[in-house]
């Protein structure tokens, strides 16, 4: 039987337009349509993976959709990134905790680095959080300024960690020598596989000293296994009050250094994803549940839009970029 062509026209026209109507239904979906990792490039119990399972547990009730938080530690922070950032899809269900290491840090120490900020859009800042030094709790110094002048009098025999080769750790403690007239050559980093490594070593006797964030050095310092010694900030933060500034020990003048967190995803991510993400960190850091979660963390929020955020670290690299070549970091 022979079928004319305009016979089946009609019967092709709603076809067509059926499936018209299915993509438009599919393009429509509400995003996320599935489970969201969020990358850690860091070990767990460190501040990175702290404030990722906060911000997974509210986005996840919030979405309607778990939020996994995968640990993929190595390489200073640059695996985890790699893959949250070259390797993983651009459709917003692949993101990376983003932090000062695999940021400007990484870039202002490679002279061809692993990754760019070219390699991602930023969605927004969560967290800003002072740096401390810490010691092993039966430590002999009870301040930076004996520390110091033990290390100016003893520089061999300091051993220190960093979180990386170009973690914060290590642009703070060279701004330290700098300012305390100490040559870093003569002091001996350890690298660790995130703060929670970091802080396991301290509290072993396996380095002298460890220098993170407030919140990373929050639970050895409150089961007595570690003792801060000074606090990198203008002032004295509220909920370690007795620990006295660098500067008011006349030890380290201005901070430099602070620790932050935020979101960041694929470069060719769609904005419209990208500007959820944004809408809903800065709700986030407004709920009081949360805030009240990350006051237990000692973590001192401080949200910047896309916009300001992705200002804020190309400021940040240019600024580590040209302090890694005077203190000799570019590889």
């Amino acid at each position: 039987m022979r079928v004319h062509a305009v016979t089946l026209l009609p019967w092709l026209t709603a076809a067509f337009a059926a499936l018209a109507g299915l993509a438009g239904e599919t393009a429509a979906q509400p995003y996320p349509t599935r489970p969201v990792e969020i990358v850690v490039p860091f070990v767990p119990g460190g501040g990175t993976d702290l404030i990722a399972r906060a911000t997974a547990d509210y986005l996840g009730k919030k979405w309607g959709q778990p939020q996994l938080v995968v640990n993929k530690p190595g390489g200073g922070g640059v695996i985890g990134a790699r893959a949250a950032l070259k390797e993983g899809r651009p459709d917003g269900h692949t993101v990376l905790m983003d932090i000062h290491t695999t940021a400007p840090m990484m870039i202002g120490a490679w002279k061809t680095p692993p990754l760019t900020l070219a390699d991602r859009k930023w969605a927004g800042r969560i967290v800003l959080d002072p740096m401390v030094f810490a010691v092993k709790a039966d430590a002999p110094w009870k301040d930076l300024k004996e520390l110091s002048a033990w290390v100016k009098a003893n520089p061999g025999d300091l051993v220190w960690s960093s979180v990386g080769p170009s973690g914060p750790s290590r642009y703070t403690a060279f701004d330290w020598f700098s300012q305390i007239g100490v040559d870093p050559l003569k002091t001996k980093m350890v690298i660790t596989e995130g703060a929670a490594d970091s802080m396991t070593k301290l509290a072993g006797g396996h380095v002298v000293l460890a220098i993170h964030s407030v919140a990373e050095a929050k639970s050895m310092a409150e089961g007595g296994k570690i003792r801060l010694l000074a606090v990198l900030a203008p002032r004295r933060v509220s909920y370690i009050a007795s620990v006295p500034t660098a500067e008011e020990q006349g030890v380290i003048k201005g901070v430099s250094v602070s620790w932050w967190a935020g979101i960041s995803m694929p470069a060719a991510t769609p904005d419209a994803i990208v500007k959820k993400w944004e809408t809903a960190l800065a709700e986030m850091v407004k709920d009081p549940a949360f805030r009240a979660g990350t006051d237990r963390l000692w973590m001192n929020l401080d949200y910047l839009n896309a916009a300001d955020m992705t200002a804020f670290v190309d400021k940040q690299a240019a600024y580590y970029t040209d302090m890694a070549g005077k203190i000799g970091l570019r590889k």
